[in-house]
């Protein structure tokens, strides 16, 4: 069988990580990378593809080299002068993904200390309830499209509220369409006709996001919005009113797609391992390393993105400045040079580390909101829901077209139809009158 395989080296080797191939099982291609190419140069592109742990966390931590700058890239073209003063463009070059240095660490500030103690005091309870919420409006069907259903509404629902936003308001369901062009303008891998679209609408309901912002400032509450209008009140830090927006957009960011997608790649998971499922439903334990296990080996990222600030090398290669370089944490997390057995699905593994959520400076403020969403969320569903399984076969679910990540696009699953816990609590009480 490995005769079979065609190495890079091969003209006849093809990598494509927009692949609906890729989309669905990325993991077979990346494995001959990472032992036969580890730092593979793009043909016709110029990039370089970066597939070792090793490599990887190089690159992400070493800030002297490598920057996630996109102005540094070679082939950058300056937005023409009348794009230059779009809000959208001046926020997007105020956010934590792109700032480095001292800048960053101050944006960072604004938004870590609210966010993890929002996350701690607040939203554990939130995230019950939510959970329970959306299983009780499909939980007497016996049946849901849980990425539909499930998944894309449940971590945007919990940063909109975050936030501050009213539940079940048009004000939250319009911020999905916010939360989905944020992904697409944040990614330099669009298309023109793909960025020019997010901008427009991001225009439109960033408009809506200020208000909101005057509202806080007006009638302050418990919640991240007001925190981050009172943070742009203290002369000492100086936040601008672009630079919350663009920290408020790299939350969406960590908050919405990319924990949609490890939802449902929890999902199934579990699903394809039944011994793991019960695991995980009878023993509230395990889940919160199951979570950092779910993220380990299905990453729903495609890859980070950095530029070489001079000429430089990594792994023996040489890279020249201004070269793009993809590091691809997907691969990293299977690498059986520091996991052993990588590719084998344990939610009581040990994780190794935490590059799944980024490096130094750049370790993802919404690691801990995410690692939480998937304990909870999902220990309700298993709970909740009894003999789970998938509608179909593994092989035919379908994955969205999406340039910065990927992830299900829907994920029908069946389930012993039971009652909404309104319901429970009513029989509950005829049965004891």
């Amino acid at each position: 069988m490995s005769s079979q395989v065609i190495l890079p080296s091969d003209p006849r080797f093809i990598f494509n990580p927009m692949s609906p191939e890729y989309d669905r099982d990325p993991y077979p291609i990346l494995s001959v990378l990472r032992e036969h190419a580890p730092v593979y140069e793009i043909p016709g592109f110029g990039a370089l593809f970066l597939s070792c742990h090793a490599h990887v966390v190089e690159a992400l931590s070493d800030e002297s080299r490598f920057s996630g700058d996109r102005m540094l890239w070679e082939n950058w073209q300056p937005p023409p002068p009348e794009h230059s003063e779009h809000p959208v463009i001046r926020m997007l070059s105020s956010n934590l993904l792109s700032a480095e240095g001292a800048e960053h660490t101050r944006l960072r500030k604004l938004a870590s200390a609210a966010l993890t103690r929002r996350a701690v005091k607040h939203l554990d309870p939130l995230m019950h309830s939510l959970a329970d919420e959306l299983i009780d409006a499909f939980i007497e069907r016996g049946g849901c499209d849980f990425a539909k259903e499930f998944a894309e509404i449940f971590p945007v629902n919990i940063v909109s509220r975050l936030m501050g936003i009213a539940r079940d308001s048009d004000r939250e369901r319009r911020f999905k369409t916010l939360a989905d062009s944020v992904v697409v303008a944040f990614n330099p891998m669009c298309s023109e006709e793909e960025k020019l679209h997010s901008l427009h609408s991001m225009t439109v309901h960033m408009e809506e996001v200020r208000e909101l912002m005057e509202e806080k400032r007006a009638n302050p509450g418990e919640d991240l919005m007001t925190d981050m209008v009172h943070a742009e009140d203290d002369t000492d830090r100086g936040f601008t009113p672009d630079e919350i927006l663009g920290t408020l957009m790299t939350i969406i960011v960590a908050g919405s797609e990319t924990t949609a997608n490890s939802l449902s790649f929890g999902m199934i998971e579990l699903l394809k391992h039944p011994d793991q499922l019960a695991r995980f439903r009878d023993d509230p334990a395990c889940r919160a390393n199951a979570a950092a296990e779910i993220v380990r080996h299905q990453h729903p990222g495609r890859f980070l993105i950095r530029y070489a600030k001079s000429d430089t090398e990594i792994g023996g290669a040489p890279v020249r400045k201004g070269q793009m370089l993809f590091l691809s944490v997907p691969s990293a997390n299977r690498d059986p040079a520091v996991i052993e057995d990588p590719d084998r699905f344990d939610i009581l593994r040990t994780p190794h580390d935490s590059s799944s959520f980024g490096i130094g400076r750049h370790f993802c403020i919404g690691a801990q909101l995410a690692r939480l969403e998937l304990d909870v969320a999902l220990g309700h569903v298993v709970e909740r829901l009894a003999n789970l399984e998938l509608v179909g076969s593994f092989e035919g679910i379908g994955y969205r077209s999406n340039p910065a990540v990927r992830g299900p696009a829907s994920l029908p699953i069946r389930f012993v139809p039971g009652q909404h816990l309104g319901a429970a609590e009513e029989d509950s009480l005829r049965r004891s009158a």
